[in-house]
């Protein structure tokens, strides 16, 4: 009687054939490791290595994989164990499977805790061929080990057709980018901005980014422009077996990476993050109006009055409040410049901004001199009239502000704008 397969790989788990490589993940800025992915290796007696790709598809496609899923985990928490304070966030490969099994938590839970480590080093990795095959029951499951404590990581995100609708609706906190994304190592103007535009996605949505299959320079120095948190390749380091991955870690050898400038690469992101960067330094209060529909929307909000205004609502509304949290005799004033019907006024005649210089309270009745800036925007498939109001403290003097100048000041004059 012939052996299946699911025996041929329970007899190699038995004979320490079956083995964890680790495949480490490196900051790509400092050059040092952040995490890894745990994979499996089939290493025969003669030493000859069995790749994945050679075995897992036809234990998945009967069912059985969970086996090996199970052994890599238990592997993967050996590692982290003898690590010690040197561990690092480990990433298991769980096929779609385990979204059935009811228990799946509890035997998770009572691995980790077998080895005494912490949740926070054990990392989940699903792929979106998964999801697609069985998008309910894995969208619960992934909230339901969200919600144990443990990271999710979406893989292989850009080798599907559906990528972006699992994105939106897997609660992960982890986008593996595919290499897929890689193969014209980054040369081409249209690779460039569709790489660029997923880092967008993925920090828009709070997501921990990593791409994998990183293997040239010229890959790496564009990827740094980008803002990526982790890369996953060979031009740093192959998946290694346990011993040569522990000792990567406790001798902690840093890679050289080169410093890329976002403004000599062109590249597009680095360039518009440091600009953001900068305008929410200067202006920590940032709201988007449509003066027409009497409607606005927060896009930044962190001064003192953060929890006084609501993040959208109607401009008429947000005025009352400013003038209610504005010293009385800057009320006329106010109502000059920033009353809508003279925001709209002004914006026909031709004017480019309003700007006034008043005085606002905060919680404690202190007041302070803040400045607030109007700028009028045309959109080109819209009619209405939008602006974009800018708020930011002025509340210094003179030598506070131009202190650094190394400019004569004379002391004790305040600068009254």
């Amino acid at each position: 009687m012939s052996v299946s397969l699911l025996e041929k790989v329970v007899a190699a788990i038995e004979n320490n054939e079956l083995q964890a490589y680790y495949q480490p993940q490196y900051n790509p800025k400092k050059g040092v490791i952040g995490g890894a992915e745990a994979l499996v290796r089939w290493v025969k007696p003669d030493g000859v290595i069995i790749s994945p790709i050679d075995f897992i598809p036809e234990l998945e496609a009967n069912g059985q994989v969970a086996i090996v899923d199970w052994f890599i985990a238990e592997e993967a928490c050996k590692t982290i164990q003898k690590l010690g304070d040197k561990a690092v966030k480990i990433s298991v490969n769980f096929g779609r499977e385990h979204s059935k099994d009811a228990n799946f938590i509890e035997k998770l839970n009572n691995l980790v805790s077998s080895y005494n480590i912490d949740k926070q080093y054990i990392g989940i990795e699903i792929t979106e061929s998964d999801v697609v095959a069985d998008k309910r029951d894995v969208i619960t499951w992934v909230e339901n080990v969200e919600a144990a404590g443990y990271t999710v990581s979406i893989d292989d995100f850009g080798a599907g057709m559906s990528s972006l609708s699992f994105v939106k609706d897997v609660p992960a906190k982890v986008l593996k980018i595919d290499k897929a994304f890689l193969e014209d190592n980054c040369q081409s103007e249209k690779g460039r901005i569709t790489l660029e535009s997923v880092f967008y996605m993925a920090h828009r949505l709070r997501l921990t980014t990593v791409v994998e299959g990183v293997e040239t320079k010229e890959q790496l120095d564009f990827i740094n422009t980008c803002d990526c948190d982790y890369i996953q390749g060979f031009i740093f380091s192959k998946a290694v077996p346990t011993d040569d991955f522990i000792q990567m870690l406790t001798e902690e050898a840093q890679v050289a990476v080169d410093y890329i400038d976002p403004f000599v690469n062109q590249s597009a992101f680095g360039q518009i993050k440091v600009l953001i960067e900068s305008v929410y330094i200067k202006f920590p209060l940032i709201i988007f109006v449509n003066l027409t529909r009497n409607s606005y929307h927060i896009m930044r909000k962190q001064n003192y009055i953060e929890k006084i205004i609501p993040e959208t609502g109607s401009y008429d509304e947000w005025f009352e409040i400013i003038k209610d949290l504005s010293e009385p005799s800057d009320i006329e004033e106010l109502n000059k410049a920033f009353l809508r019907e003279n925001l709209i006024k002004a914006y026909k005649r031709g004017d480019k901004r309003v700007l006034r210089i008043l005085k606002q309270h905060d919680k404690d009745g202190n007041y302070h001199r803040i400045a607030l800036e109007d700028y009028f925007m045309d959109h080109p498939y819209s009619d209405d009239i939008f602006m974009v109001c800018f708020m930011h403290n002025v509340d210094f003097n003179k030598e506070i502000y131009l202190g650094d100048a190394k400019m004569p000041i004379n002391p004790g004059v305040t600068w009254n704008p």
